[in-house]
């Protein structure tokens, strides 16, 4: 359960930066988000998921 907190900690950190970094470029990005079909920002997450879990299960075989 701990190291779940400290992953889920971590990708609000990662999802934090560049609104903190940039928010003018970032209020730009979400606003030419909604032009993209929903069904490519559906396969994108999903993409993600999976190279998600690829990245979590590699790193669980290694350590």
């Amino acid at each position: 359960m701990e190291t779940l907190l400290c992953a889920i900690g971590f990708v609000l950190v990662l999802e934090g930066f560049l609104p903190f970094i940039a928010p003018d470029f970032w209020k730009r990005a979400v606003r030419e988000s909604t032009r993209i079909p929903s069904e490519k920002i559906r396969i994108i997450g999903f993409g993600s998921v999976v190279l998600g879990l690829v990245v979590v299960w590699s790193t669980m075989l290694v350590f």
